[in-house]
């Protein structure tokens, strides 16, 4: 089994973990360029951005737990099978990375709907 396979396979969710710890202790300012949840509703409404970053930095954790858990499993169950199945680990922590991100638009949505406010 190889070490890059390995690193490969939990780059993601360790990202994710850190991003979303990130997020949750101390979100980016309002507006903030770079790493930050940035939208149309996001960039017009200070407590949608707040908000964001709050419920992603949240959903990330999770999620990046929940899908280094399964690759650890996975690995650890077919040590001798990783080479052939490591990209569709890979693949399903990025189908739940954009899952996540439509999830918390959805709720922003939602909770704020076209509210703008007027700065």
């Amino acid at each position: 089994m190889s070490v890059l396979y390995i690193i490969a396979d939990f780059f993601a969710p360790v990202v994710m973990l850190i991003v979303g710890l990130m997020w949750q202790i101390s979100p980016p300012p309002f507006r903030a360029k770079g790493l930050a949840y940035s939208t149309e509703l996001t960039r017009n409404n200070p407590d949608a951005w707040s908000a964001a970053h709050l419920h992603c930095g949240k959903l990330w954790v999770r999620i990046s737990i929940l899908s280094g858990l399964v690759s650890g499993v996975l690995i650890g169950l077919f040590p001798d099978n990783h080479p052939t199945f490591w990209m569709w680990l890979i693949v399903g922590q990025m189908v739940l990375f954009c899952v996540s991100v439509f999830m918390v638009d959805l709720l922003l949505k939602t909770q704020f709907g076209d509210k703008k406010d007027n700065q």
